[in-house]
């Protein structure tokens, strides 16, 4: 059946969406519930006494026009409208652009599923359900599968007037490029908010010695690292996205889980210092260290000085003295990335395998149908 695009352009998804559905496939085959009770009990969970941020999602083709179509139904309230309005839009354009491999998976039979809007993920597999939940990140304990979550299409915390990523990617991409290697700043660069996450531990380190001048001697390059509080509340410091290009390096940690800033920095074809946290995002299978960024543990504040800090300043003067007027191949290989294989397309590939995969939970008839691996392809 021919395909409106090849998504073989992007070869990562098909390994990725099958490592993320393991647990949930390991929880379809010992579970003893129907796909309809496990439905029910993904829309009751609360935290406290609080529903967790919901939509149902129904794929159903339509024979009017011969092409599935994606409706969706408010499960409980999202904290903020924009983030199912974002998810949403992604997975419109992907159904949309992959009706005839739905329809060759799905047999023009309806499926439902659950997509969620926390930053954390929601479903465990203890929990014994046929299905998993979508969520915008997801752990190694959680059964949840990541997608693409809001920020692709909206995100008001860049206070860009268009705040997609499509926008905002293409002005990253063209800053990078504009950008000599030679003239950026020689730097660890990093903003955010300093009281979430193992940024608690990083950055009271990171500002301290930046204060009292002991930054290059621990870390081999200066330090430029500042919060920016909660949501941006502090614009003391702020930077706009665009302007954290002018770096050559670009601190990545996790916020309150997750943090979405990853995507801006590999754009910026920056070397990317990644402290690698439990939380992941859907293509974080597709980044190796030492290929697209420096992966380091998150370590304690001994560890960070007596371990990973001089491990760094050896990795980042080697950097320096290497490269000298051109980028380093870490920052091309991550801006490559950014410009290949984030992109609209990538994205509706990924969705597509994500619910292919999860047909087969949805329409296994009982447990033991269900196949051994995950399954993302017709």
């Amino acid at each position: 059946m021919a395909t409106t695009y090849n998504c073989s352009a992007h070869p990562w998804i098909d390994e990725a969406v099958k490592f993320w559905f393991q647990p949930a496939y390991k929880a379809a085959r010992e579970s003893e519930k129907t796909v309809e009770k496990s439905l029910e009990e993904i829309a009751d969970i609360k935290w406290g006494k609080y529903p967790t941020g919901k939509s149902m999602g129904t794929l159903a083709f339509d024979e009017a026009t011969g092409r599935y179509r994606v409706r969706f139904t408010l499960v409980s309230k999202h904290n903020e409208p924009h983030k199912p309005a974002g998810m949403q839009r992604l997975l419109e354009r992907a159904v949309a652009a992959h009706s005839a491999e739905l329809e060759a998976a799905l047999g023009r039979k309806e499926m439902k599923f659950i997509f969620g809007t926390e930053d954390f993920p929601i479903t465990y597999p203890h929990q014994k359900l046929r299905v998993p939940s979508f969520q915008m990140c997801t752990d190694p304990g959680s059964s949840d599968v990541p997608v693409p979550d809001f920020t692709w299409e909206i995100y008001n915390q860049a206070q860009y007037v268009n705040s997609s990523w499509w926008d905002i990617r293409r002005l990253l991409l063209r800053k990078g490029a504009m950008l000599p290697w030679k003239r950026r700043e020689r730097d660890l660069f990093m903003r955010g908010d300093a009281g979430v996450g193992y940024r608690k531990v990083l950055m009271p380190v990171m500002k301290e010695v930046q204060a009292n001048g002991t930054d290059l001697n621990l870390f081999g390059v200066r330090v430029n690292v500042h919060s920016t509080g909660f949501y941006v509340s502090d614009g003391t410091h702020f930077t706009w996205l665009d302007n954290w290009c002018q770096h050559r390096y670009l601190v990545h940690t996790s916020g309150f889980s997750y943090s979405a800033s990853l995507k801006y920095k590999l754009a910026c074809g920056a070397v990317v210092i990644n402290f690698d946290s439990a939380f992941k995002e859907f293509y974080y299978p597709a980044l190796q260290a030492g290929v697209h960024w420096i992966s380091l543990k998150e370590a304690s504040r001994e560890e960070l000085l007596t371990q990973v800090a001089p491990a760094l300043k050896k990795e980042l003067q080697d950097l320096e003295a290497r490269y000298t007027d051109s980028p380093p191949p870490m920052a091309i290989a991550a801006r490559e990335f950014a410009a290949t294989q984030l992109t609209g397309r990538a994205l509706g590939c990924y969705w597509l395998k994500a619910l292919v995969a999860y047909s087969k939970l949805y329409f296994a008839a009982t447990p033991a149908e269900v196949p051994k691996e995950p399954v993302a392809s017709w």
